[in-house]
């Protein structure tokens, strides 16, 4: 996963951690503050999430996430 450009996306969309947390249906931000961070695994559907949210194009998701 390349944290670098999920975090670009993110903040070219003008969200901050909390925000997405929120978005997510996360408990708090530091549920996505680790997963930013690289300090957890995230599951399909989370990543499914993270890409709705953000919307993110087809080829942005596979940079993100694949690369």
């Amino acid at each position: 996963m390349n944290l670098k450009l999920l975090k670009l996306a993110r903040t070219k969309k003008g969200m901050t951690q909390k925000q997405m947390a929120e978005k997510l249906g996360f408990r708090d931000k530091s549920s996505y503050c680790l997963i930013e961070n690289g300090k957890t695994q995230i599951s399909i559907s989370t990543m499914k999430r993270i890409i709705a949210v953000l919307q993110l194009s087809e080829d942005e998701a596979i940079k993100i996430f694949f690369a």
